[in-house]
Parts: C-alpha cells; structure tokens; sequence
C-alpha cells in the first residue's frame, strides 16, 4: 500500500518509515530505517492515556505526539503480542486515518509510522498528535453534552461506512473546553465503501451500550440504537 501524498515513505529491506510532511526527525530519515524503535525510546517520556498496550509522550521537533506498539487484539494478543507477518494493519491505519481526517472526523493526525522486521515477523510503531486535555467518553458518561456529540459522531461514522469491530465509549475523546468528540484506536478498522445498513448500526451500538452496561453498570439515557434521532 502506498503512503498518502501527506506523508513521506522510505523503505529498505526489512524496514518501513512513513513521516508526514513538515515533522522534523532529530535524525536523519534514513537512519531511522535502521534504528527507528531505538530511537523512539530514547525520545519517549511518561506513560499516558488508556487502550490496548501502554502509549507513551514523545516530541518530535516542535509537535508532542503519542506513541504505542501495535498490538493484537483478543486471543492473538497471547500468542503474538506485538509480532505481525506484515505491515498492512499500520499503513491501513494511517490511510483510515487520513480518510476520516479528509470527510471532517475528528481522529489524531498520525506523525510518523514505522515498521522493522524482527526474524520472520513485523514490529510496527505509531506515532499520532496528542489530543489534550481529554476524557473517554466513558469517563464523562454522565454529561449529556458528551453523549450527545458522541451520538452525532457515531451516525457520521456509520453514514461513512466507517467498519470497526469494537468501537467503545473508550475509543472517543471528549474535549469539554471546545465541546468536541474525537475518534481514537483505528486499529483493524476499515470502510465499507456504503452507509452501513440497520442492521450492522444495531450490532455496533449493541456493543457500545454493552461497554457501558459492563464497565459502568447502566447505559446513559442519550445511548440509544439510532443515533440519528
């Protein structure tokens, strides 16, 4: 897959770098290709936010950004952790990424993605713009202005086609300053390439009511099976 014409790519054998246009390295982008996990944890700070895996600050020039390991999901998290036979998950992310960016969704721009083969498997890196001064929507279930907006995201998400297997209430981000929702963990996520029909839209509200129900104990009352109304 080739990268989106925001982004720089450079590859060698074994390795894979794509960086958006304007990000400044503070090394050299070749070196990357050999070197680019070591040197992001060398440019790594604090843990942060919430997921699959630990997420970690970074600065890159004069942006902060966020950086995680991919990781599977599921049973195959157990068996393969961080180890992919290919890059396609990481570059399908960053074009969802670019994608969703494009048709006005709120979702991190991705600043860097880098893949290096270890062995016979992939380990792929990520690295995306901080959203501050953010809660989960899960975190603030109890403010209907949050929900509300969270709907309202939804119903665009599903007129797009957008296809996620597990979206949650701790993949959206709440900016209460600008009253702003924001998608987060594109991993595995696709577009159908139609508006998703009633009955997928029922699946995926199904799960993300059950999130709530699971790890809150009740469903707010702006939660419901059509988004739109």
């Amino acid at each position: 897959m080739s990268a989106p014409s925001s982004f720089e790519c450079r590859t060698a054998p074994g390795a894979l770098l794509w960086v958006r246009r304007g990000v400044e390295l503070p090394s050299e982008a070749n070196s990357w290709l050999q070197s680019g996990a070591t040197n992001l944890e060398t440019l790594a700070g604090e843990a942060c936010g919430k997921g699959r895996g630990t997420a970690r600050k970074i600065r890159l020039g004069e942006l902060e950004g966020v950086w995680r390991k991919n990781l599977h999901g599921g049973l195959l998290r157990n068996v393969f952790g961080g180890h992919f036979l290919d890059v396609e998950r990481l570059t399908e992310e960053v074009v969802v990424s670019e994608t969703l960016r494009a048709q006005g969704v709120l979702t991190p721009k991705v600043l860097l993605a880098f893949a290096q083969r270890r062995g016979p498997f992939w380990q792929q890196h990520l690295v995306t713009e901080e959203v501050s001064s953010a809660e989960t929507i899960f975190e603030v279930r109890d403010n209907p202005v949050a929900i509300l907006k969270a709907m309202e995201l939804l119903e665009s998400l599903f007129q797009l086609g957008f296809w996620a297997t597990d979206l949650h209430p701790a993949n959206l981000l709440w900016q209460a300053e600008d009253e702003r929702c924001w998608l987060i963990d594109l991993a595995m996520c696709s577009f159908l390439g139609r508006p998703l029909n009633p009955v997928e839209r029922t699946a995926r509200l199904h799960r993300f009511r059950r999130y709530f129900q699971k790890h809150g104990g009740s469903i707010p009352d702006g939660v419901t099976l059509s988004p739109n109304r």
